[in-house]
């Protein structure tokens, strides 16, 4: 029987060998951290992508050859009787879509035959994702306890399998699993097949760029116990009655701890997103991807407990303002300014003029709470009326208008029947305060002069 921290030290030495044989950096940099956790069944079955792509250099170095340095050092001093699988795929024939080994499977390892195993791997083909998959899971199948299965690929399958549906299979069929995916530089690639796997295995999605990222990642899968926790959440992202592509992050609001980000896509597969997780209170922040200019939306103190599932919907469909103004039972032209209430920053703004076209003039909006000041342009002085704290509802129209009244002022200038220039000024009688003033000319359709009030 081996006791519990030796197989602590065990699983620690294992992740450090993965998270070595991948990284990008320099093999003796010191800045890698190892990973500490275990998971809670103690047994770690590893699906590493040997694929051709694993032949490109970072710095001048190939990948490969980096990881067959690190793999075999660490190899050595792994301790007898380590319950570890190892999975590779694409390191045999070219264009082979078949071409999946299982080097180690659950059990002790033999140190020899696979450090022999590991020299000869020669990247060649392709990334039969799915299949390596499958493969894992006659493994598991294999084993009573829950098993942790962590997927690294740099890539996405290339052989039309599709890995969702083979985890999502395996789960239904009762295999005993939790299953991670790290991403490994995976650029720009659309990785929602990567993503649908992990959440139908009711893991996590771990992006790493870097040799500290990937540690970090395998540090968050390896440290989620095997045993899945049965509390879940389903976060749902919608925008204008579609699914929308955004970014999830969860906080543990007791530990202050950040869980890695998911991404929901714009795919049912993938939208909702469900992530199992232990009871506790979760801080959760919905960021849009693709809607510029549209803030993120958090909601707080979400409480987790076993054998439930809560379900929460983020829509980012816009609301609408629709601002009328009037005056004198007109339409009439005036400008709309709209701000966040407490910081005053301006977020749209507009003019009605007097056409039915434009007036009400109509705002789309990010729903929230907005203070609107509208003044009016026909009238000296520019009189104004606000509306504040209005809400705007996702998917909602709110109606206001702006109703004004005035009376007409007019000053004309005379030399017996012949119209002369002259200047007007106009002064608030209260207040002392010169309010208007204009000029007459000798024509008439400027002399009398009009003030509107």
């Amino acid at each position: 029987m081996i006791s519990k921290p030796f197989r602590t030290n065990l699983y620690s030495a294992i992740l450090l060998l993965l998270a070595l044989a991948l990284t990008l950096d320099s093999i003796s940099s010191p800045s890698l951290a190892q990973p500490t956790g275990a998971p809670s069944s103690g047994k770690l079955l590893l699906i590493l992508d040997a694929s051709g792509s694993m032949w490109g250099q970072i710095e001048g170095e190939n990948k490969i050859t980096i990881a067959k340095s690190v793999l075999k050092g660490l190899v050595v001093g792994l301790p007898d009787g380590a319950e570890v699988g190892l999975i590779a795929y694409g390191h045999r024939q070219k264009g082979d879509c078949k071409d999946i080994e299982t080097i180690v499977e659950i059990g002790p390892v033999d140190k020899a035959a696979l450090n022999e195993r590991i020299e000869a791997l020669n990247p060649k083909g392709k990334t039969p994702i799915t299949d390596s998959v499958l493969k894992a899971f006659e493994s598991v199948r294999a084993t009573e306890d829950a098993v942790t299965v962590i997927l690294v690929s740099d890539g996405i399958e290339t052989c039309g399998g599709d890995p969702c549906r083979a985890v999502r299979e395996a789960k239904e069929a009762g295999i005993n699993f939790i299953m991670h995916v790290v991403g490994f530089d995976v650029g720009d690639v659309d990785v929602s097949q990567l993503e649908c796997a992990a959440q139908a295995g009711g893991g996590l999605y771990l992006s790493a760029k870097n040799a500290s990222e990937l540690t970090e990642a395998l540090e968050t899968a390896v440290d989620m116990p095997a045993d899945l926790p049965t509390g879940k959440l389903s976060v749902k992202v919608t925008a204008e009655g579609k699914l929308k592509d955004s970014f999830i992050k969860l906080t543990n609001d007791e530990t202050d701890e950040q869980l890695k980000a998911q991404r929901t896509y714009a795919s049912p597969e993938t939208n909702p997103r469900i992530i199992s997780l232990p009871d506790g209170i979760y801080d959760l922040e919905v960021s849009p991807i693709g809607m510029k200019g549209v803030k993120g939306r958090t909601i707080k103190g979400i409480e987790i407990k076993e054998g439930t599932v809560v379900e929460k919907e983020v829509d980012f469909s816009f609301g609408e303002l629709s601002v009328k103004v009037v005056r004198n039972g007109k339409l009439s032209d005036a400008t709309v300014y709209i701000y966040e209430p407490e910081t005053e920053i301006t977020v749209a703004k507009g003019r009605t003029y007097k056409s039915s076209n434009s007036n009400p003039k109509v705002f789309e909006l990010t729903p929230g709470v907005y203070d609107v000041e509208i003044k009016a342009l026909n009238i000296e002085g520019a009189p104004s009326e606000k509306f504040e704290a209005l809400e705007i509802k996702a998917s909602e129209t709110v109606e206001k208008t702006a109703q004004f009244s005035s009376g007409v002022l007019k000053v004309g200038a005379r030399e017996g029947e012949k119209l002369i220039d002259a200047t007007v000024y106009i002064t608030d009688s209260r207040t002392g305060e010169r309010i208007a003033q204009g000029r007459t000319y000798t024509k008439s359709t400027s002399n009398p002069k009009e003030f509107i009030y």
